[in-house]
């Protein structure tokens, strides 16, 4: 009767209590993570259309949140989706290999989330808008009909998986295995520790892409955070994940808000005017 009374008190807990019970270190580790993550994301796009288009023959310019080229075709706007794509993907097989799970863990595991987001979403983007970026470079393949909805059928279908499969790497990180012994635990850790920060992100993100110069960054931010409903709705049946035995303990993310805040001043310092690609003109 003890057990049972406990767990009722449990689940009857205010927001307040639910996020001391997770621990507050780890949920702000978790806002600052996810929002590393959607700026990392979206360095590496225009890094990566950037250096195409120097590849390509053209002369790029990094922006804080897009890259300018003039003298090549709309083929370079591909090359943010492969940069995205394979330092994403090495990530994720990276990832595995940090047995210990810590605040950088979790950081590294939003920073590959928001890298496999931003490519999938590219492809997604391939036969729905034929205004974007990917579109456009698409265009300048003579590729057969049809390969189009193929390639977006299989970038949402990628966003989903992702987007399910990350429950029980985010369950991972509970303090203890009591937090999450139950469906409405899981659900409640998920909410607190996923989707309340990536939706914080969004705003946390917005000074580091503004003013938006017509990139489209800042009205699509909202967007980065819809796939980690998809999480939200996986953790209640993700069971495969039990927990520690004995408690887990963060400490507060004094680093990672120093990262963030360096990473900001350079933004706004230098990447808000511009940095041109080729270093043979930085001087």
């Amino acid at each position: 009767m003890e057990s049972v009374s406990t767990e009722t008190a449990i689940d009857r807990t205010t927001v307040g209590d639910a996020v001391r019970s997770i621990g507050l270190p780890l949920v702000l580790t978790s806002t600052l993570g996810a929002t590393l993550g959607v700026v990392f994301a979206q360095f590496l796009d225009s890094l990566g259309d950037g250096v195409a288009a120097e590849i390509l023959g053209g002369d790029a310019v990094l922006f804080n949140n897009r890259a300018e080229f003039t003298g090549a075709t709309d083929l370079a706007y591909v090359g943010g989706f492969i940069l995205c794509l394979v330092v994403g993907l090495l990530f994720l097989f990276a990832y595995p290999a940090q047995r210990i799970y810590d605040l950088s863990k979790l950081t590294f595991l939003w920073m590959t989330l928001h890298l496999l987001r931003h490519a999938l979403s590219d492809a997604l983007l391939v036969g729905l808008d034929e205004g974007s970026q990917i579109a456009l470079a698409y265009n300048t393949f003579e590729a057969p009909p049809g390969l189009d909805v193929v390639i977006s059928a299989a970038g949402g279908l990628g966003l989903v998986l992702i987007g399910l499969g990350a429950a029980s790497a985010f369950l991972s990180f509970a303090p203890h295995r009591r937090r999450i012994s139950t469906p409405r635990k899981r659900f409640m850790f998920v909410l607190w520790i996923v989707v309340v920060p990536a939706a914080a992100s969004v705003f946390l993100a917005l000074p580091f892409f503004s003013p938006d110069a017509g990139s489209g960054v800042v009205p699509a931010l909202p967007l980065t955070a819809v796939m980690f409903l998809l999480t939200l709705a996986a953790a209640p049946g993700t069971s495969s994940v039990i927990g520690p035995e004995d408690e887990r303990s963060y400490g507060w993310p004094f680093g990672l808000a120093a990262t963030m805040v360096v990473i900001l001043i350079a933004y706004v310092v230098l990447f808000r005017n511009g940095v041109s690609i080729d270093p043979t003109q930085w001087g």
